[in-house]
């Protein structure tokens, strides 16, 4: 089969697009507001023997963890306050992330109040640290909030349920590549998301005990 040069730039285009198409819909599904229901639903049931109870605690961390923030975006994109879900203007993402704090920090306390396992508890502290750290930087540069929250996940789910979740790991590249490639982020910036998520995660599980660095 003989391919031509002038139909070399048409392959590179369809293979552009294609390319493209994968990288929003990677986008889209590991959205944090996206991959946080799957997430917390397994490790509540992974920590918690009871499904009835075990389901619930996944309800309430899901209230304050994504439930009202989102709303409080989707408020947001309907008074056109913000332009999309994902809130791609640096400035537009202030408030969203002071009331994910503040959501956050009541759920903490809510989870202490009830004794809910230290595992959530610790969950919940990275969250609202990570969020904080996310949101003052935000004041002067643009981090990914995407590749934050998919580190912190293929972190948890090692720490909870093995070295054999290590092959979760191409998954934080996959979705850095995907916020370069639809040119949301550069690449410092989905790197930098990632860091600052990797420290908070590992000092945070360290304090509760969950990991040991020595």
């Amino acid at each position: 089969m003989h391919i031509s040069y002038q139909t070399i730039p048409d392959i590179e285009r369809i293979l552009g697009k294609v390319m493209s198409k994968f990288a929003k819909i990677l986008s889209y599904i590991f959205d944090g507001t996206i991959i946080s229901i799957p997430m917390l639903v397994i490790i509540c049931l992974a920590i918690v023997d009871n499904i009835t109870k075990a389901l619930g605690w996944a309800f309430l961390c899901l209230t304050f963890a994504m439930i009202i923030p989102c709303l409080y975006i989707h408020i947001l994109l309907r008074k056109k306050v913000i332009s999309d879900l994902h809130i791609s203007n640096k400035e537009d993402r202030i408030k969203p992330l002071i009331i994910t704090v503040i959501s956050n920090i009541i759920g903490f306390f809510i989870l202490y109040i009830l004794k809910a396992p230290l595992f959530l508890e610790a969950i919940f502290l990275i969250i609202i640290i990570s969020t904080i750290i996310l949101g003052i930087i935000t004041y002067f540069w643009k981090v990914s909030i995407h590749t934050a929250w998919i580190t912190f996940m293929v972190i948890t789910f090692n720490i909870l349920f093995g070295k054999w979740m290590l092959f979760l790991l191409p998954l934080i590249p996959m979705v850095g590549w995907a916020r370069v490639k639809i040119k949301k982020h550069t690449v410092k910036q989905v790197v930098s998301g990632s860091i600052i998520s990797s420290i908070t995660a590992f000092f945070t599980y360290f304090y509760y005990g969950f990991v040991n660095f020595l």
